[in-house]
């Protein structure tokens, strides 16, 4: 898939390619992350459409999408070619912890919104998604996916 992006990339004007280029894992990461929340959102609807409680369509929303999430972290944002057990169980297990933690922040969000305070899913899921994808970039690049020197 990058490499499709990269020759789309490539008939743009320069100064695109550049900030393109410049930018690259931040607007891969927004990209894939888009199709992660699809994922998430998709999952987070159909149980409620269903009458799930938020929490069990948070639960189903979450367990999705990261799944989704680490393969495509993994092999198309951050390019980690490291393939041996002991990377990908590394690898795999920070990034559960991380989005664990990640997943307490939106399941309290929501929780508090929704249940409590009696306010729309839609707005509040949202908006916790991009407070969501700010936290999970940061985790990854700098922690889970880091380039080793």
């Amino acid at each position: 898939m990058n490499n499709i992006i990269r020759k789309i990339v490539g008939i743009l004007p320069k100064f695109l390619q550049k900030f393109y280029y410049k930018h690259e894992s931040v607007l891969l990461y927004i990209f894939y992350g888009g199709l992660t929340t699809l994922v998430s959102f998709v999952m987070q609807f159909i149980p409620a459409y269903f009458g799930a409680a938020v929490w069990l369509s948070t639960s189903i929303s979450w367990v999705s999408a990261v799944t989704f999430a680490f393969f495509v972290n993994k092999f198309f944002v951050f390019e980690s070619r490291q393939r041996t057990a002991k990377v990908l169980i590394r690898e795999g297990g920070q990034f559960f912890a991380a989005r664990l933690l990640s997943f307490f922040v939106e399941l309290g969000y929501l929780v508090l919104m929704v249940d409590i305070l009696h306010l729309g899913l839609v707005a509040n899921k949202i908006i916790i998604q991009i407070v969501i994808l700010i936290l999970n970039f940061l985790f990854s690049k700098f922690i889970i996916f880091k380039k080793s020197n």
